[in-house]
């Protein structure tokens, strides 16, 4: 276990203990060769246990609860350790989405052997975070307690459930965070996802950079130019920086600026991805994916200026909508999702995160805009394959099942995306659901929706159809391809529906 959490026990055990012993004495209680513990090595995991448990017998409490009163007294020490690295508009939803990165960042990159846990996180709305934890340690009380640290630190309060445990032989812990305070903090606003990039994957600027290219007495830290373009606003942050609403002087035209984040930009890996992001999308020209117009470095850092979309994105419509929409104009949306992926499939590029969130829906007459390519990967390019410990990227609800499984992700996985944004526009409801992401995987593995025409009695046996075929558990069963998609819509729209 890394030292500087020996250096947290220590100044633990003066507090909880009040002077019935002193660090010295439960020092001595454990078998460690060292003298004391220094920040900056790292000490077997069984020295922390037992400290823990002699401060435990020592204030006479259970050891699992001190562990979890242990990571509440912990979080915001851990808070003030890595304030380099944590957006000043992050809340306790938003840093827990981080915290894998911020440690891969402190942790992995200056010590390659460590074996910090892994936190898998998905963000289901602004108020809700599903969280996998995994470690050899199976230290889920600290997390538990650490969670419970950061919403006291933000004054919020957070509803923590977990549906497995690995205490109990499950292969990981999966908790359900809600934020329950009387407002909702979150770094996203209703502009956020207007744009090719999807706030809810974290990370963005850190109190020590938050004057890049700005005007110091601006305590947001928004810039007042980024290369050629001034700035009016920050629209959102996310996984890999921030985004802005600037302006195109020499065009007139508003704009939106992807800028990579300081500490992202050192990471090769993140970099490479970030640029193929823009490249991915710049290289297709299509009415239904947003525009790139173009891409740069400023100060170091990578850029992206792209079409800025007026309008919202596809789940936000479907709400404002009553959770429903109808037939014929889901059938036009479907049929224009569908034109735009058949354009990038047909230069070998799949998206692999088609989800309501990344459709935006342009202007008074709601035209399609695909959004967010960061998922995106050339058919066959194993170097695109960029993710971090072979983790799941993307929505649980939305992805195919060769994407949770080890199958070649090809261009079906799209056709799947879609034929589940289609069963839920027309329904209103998911054709795969759960309670908690690990039981959404799990029906999508199962792959037996209920039939749309069940849920939706009286709709178009064409569609129907179609909509269940895209959904087909075996991707051969799919259609063959986005562009026969386009026709069979193009035909139900025909038919009046």
């Amino acid at each position: 276990m890394h030292g500087i959490i020996f250096f947290y026990i220590q100044k633990f055990a003066d507090e909880a203990t009040s002077g019935k012993t002193t660090w010295l004495k439960l020092r001595e209680t454990v078998t460690a060769t060292n003298s004391r513990y220094l920040p900056n090595e790292v000490y077997p995991d069984t020295d922390a246990i037992q400290l823990l448990q002699e401060i435990a017998d020592t204030c006479g409490e259970p050891l699992p609860e001190l562990i979890e009163r242990f990571g509440e007294f912990l979080a915001p020490h851990l808070i003030k350790v890595a304030g380099q690295l944590i957006d000043p508009c992050w809340q306790t939803l938003d840093l827990i989405e981080n915290t894998e990165s911020i440690i891969h960042t402190m942790v992995r990159s200056a010590n390659p052997g460590a074996e910090p846990p892994v936190l898998e996180t998905v963000r289901h709305s602004p108020n809700e975070l599903h969280l996998v934890y995994t470690s050899g340690r199976q230290l889920c009380l600290l997390a538990k307690g650490v969670t419970r640290g950061l919403a006291r630190h933000y004054n919020e309060t957070v509803m923590i459930e977990e549906t497995s445990c690995m205490h109990k032989g499950d292969p990981f812990c999966c908790f359900i965070i809600q934020d329950e305070s009387n407002e909702t903090h979150s770094t996203k606003s209703p502009l956020s996802e207007t744009i090719a990039f999807d706030p809810r994957s974290g990370d963005s600027l850190s109190p020590q950079i938050t004057n890049w290219h700005s005007n110091p007495s601006d305590s947001s830290g928004t810039p007042e130019t980024i290369d050629i373009f001034s700035i009016k606003s920050v629209i959102g942050s996310g996984g890999m920086g921030r985004v802005y609403r600037g302006y195109d002087r020499s065009l007139d035209r508003d704009i939106a600026i992807k800028v990579m984040h300081p500490s992202r930009a050192k990471d090769d890996v993140s970099r490479k991805r970030f640029l193929r992001e823009s490249k991915t999308t710049a290289s297709i020209n299509h009415p239904s994916i947003v525009t790139i117009y173009q891409i740069g470095e400023h100060d170091n850092l990578p850029y992206i200026a792209m079409q800025y979309v007026d309008g919202p994105n596809l789940s936000e419509y479907r709400t404002q909508s009553g959770g429903v929409i109808p037939v014929s104009e889901a059938v036009r949306i479907g049929r224009e999702i569908s034109e735009g992926l058949a354009a990038a499939h047909q230069k070998n590029l799949v998206h692999r995160d088609i989800k309501p969130d990344n459709i935006l829906l342009e202007g008074p007459q709601h035209h399609v805009q695909i959004i967010d390519f960061g998922l995106a990967h050339e058919t066959g390019n194993e170097e695109s394959r960029l993710t971090v410990n072979n983790a799941v990227i993307g929505t649980p609800a939305y992805m195919s099942p060769e994407r949770i499984g080890t199958d070649e992700v090809d261009a079906k996985s799209d056709l799947f995306g879609l034929g589940v944004i289609l069963y839920e526009m027309i329904s209103g409801k998911l054709p795969f659901d759960g309670k908690s992401m690990v039981s959404i995987l799990a029906a999508i593995s199962r792959g037996k929706p209920t039939a749309i025409d069940t849920v939706v009695p009286g709709m178009p046996k064409d569609l129907a159809a179609l909509v269940m075929q895209l959904l087909s558990n075996d991707r051969a069963e799919r259609p063959a391809d986005a562009n026969s998609v386009v026709e069979q819509l193009r035909v139900i729209e025909k038919q009046g529906t």
